[in-house]
């Protein structure tokens, strides 16, 4: 009986634990969608999945998925690389476009990632699923994130932030998942208080209880016979290396 009540305790205990965490992450400025503006306007995307800010050697720098270029681009763009269409790149919360930080260069182009979905899925395992941007005017309140560096243990509570297209205009929304294991270059995750919807959330940073990113949103699915909601994130492993090379 009494080892019964100290299980129910402990499970009382992370419970609580993880309703607060989530309350903190929800109102901590951290989910950004992008909006994306070309020369030629009809290939302009105003609500282009998600994004986030880092800080790294004290440098801000903004990412979000490699393939959000698939649905962001214009018809000449076959490569990462704007080819000299882009406008404007902004970032800004769904719920306030009044408040945004515009992004400067593209600094991980690459002319052999072809911009089709043939080519993603045909080079998943080494295709870096992000984009890192400099950035060069912020007008939010965001605080750049800093990256986790320590390994993920399982079962370890971590939390996607931003919006799918589903979710409506407000403040951003903060999905609970559980660590389940790492796949080169990629986390898998169960959810927990997951999305009912996944588009749209890609790009979207994922975070630790102490709000260090760990990695962001590549893909998800549901598993037919359980009913498990799954997400596979990229691990910022690559992105921590390639940040440390860039010239200063």
């Amino acid at each position: 009986m009494k080892f019964t009540k100290t299980i129910s305790i402990l499970l009382i205990l992370i419970i609580m634990m993880s309703c607060s965490t989530t309350k903190k992450l929800k109102n901590t400025p951290i989910g950004l969608i992008n909006n994306v503006s070309f020369i030629n306007s009809k290939f302009n995307n105003a609500n282009a999945s998600n994004g986030f800010l880092v800080d790294y050697n004290h440098k801000t720098y903004a990412i979000t998925a490699k393939h959000v270029l698939m649905i962001a681009k214009t018809d000449k763009m076959t490569f990462v690389d704007f080819e000299g269409e882009l406008k404007q790149w902004k970032m800004h919360p769904k719920n306030d476009v009044t408040k945004y930080i515009v992004l400067d260069k593209l600094l991980s182009t690459n002319r052999k990632d072809s911009l089709t979905w043939n080519y993603m899925n045909t080079n998943w395992n080494n295709y870096n699923d992000w984009l890192v941007f400099s950035t060069k005017k912020n007008t939010t309140n965001h605080i750049p994130l800093q990256f986790r560096t320590t390994s993920l243990k399982k079962g370890e509570p971590l939390y996607a932030i931003g919006w799918s297209y589903k979710d409506s205009i407000g403040k951003q929304r903060v999905y609970e998942y559980s660590f389940s294991k790492t796949e080169k270059d990629y986390h898998t995750l169960l959810g927990i208080k997951a999305s009912k919807s996944l588009g749209g959330l890609s790009g979207s940073p994922v975070v630790d209880k102490n709000g260090k990113v760990v990695g962001l949103v590549s893909s998800g699915w549901e598993d037919k016979k359980t009913k498990e909601s799954w997400l596979e994130i990229t691990s910022v492993k690559n992105i921590i290396e390639f940040l440390s090379k860039l010239k200063s």
